[in-house]
């Protein structure tokens, strides 16, 4: 199965799992401020340093999740993690930092709006 469409993206169609979002994230994050120091199986899945002003870097333990809400279905300890990224923001109460992918991304083309132009 395959997410929607995106236009403009290094990942063809939306993604429909963590490793999706991991996958869009690595892409994405130069461009959103981002330098990828670590990807690993446990968790945190992802150490960086964003940029947080001119000559100044902030070292951030990222967690990768495909909803947010996730993060506490895996039972992920709060203390060790910094910020949550993420394609779908749906735990509006989440005491960290989130970064929603989804509202990052490009234009979706949906089935209805799909031509043989856009092939």
């Amino acid at each position: 199965m395959y997410g929607p469409l995106l236009q403009g993206c290094p990942l063809v169609f939306a993604p429909t799992n963590e490793a999706g979002v991991l996958y869009l994230f690595g892409a994405m994050s130069e461009r959103l401020g981002f330098f990828v120091l670590l990807v690993q199986a446990g968790f945190p899945d992802c150490e960086a340093m964003r940029v947080v002003a001119e000559n100044r870097l902030q070292r951030l333990k990222v967690e990768v999740e495909y909803q947010s809400r996730n993060f506490l279905k895996h039972m992920h300890d709060l203390k060790g993690c910094d910020m949550i990224v993420c394609w779908e923001h749906n735990w509006p109460e989440c005491p960290l930092e989130v970064l929603e992918l989804k509202s990052l991304v490009g234009q979706y083309v949906t089935a209805d709006h799909f031509t043989a132009d856009q092939c």
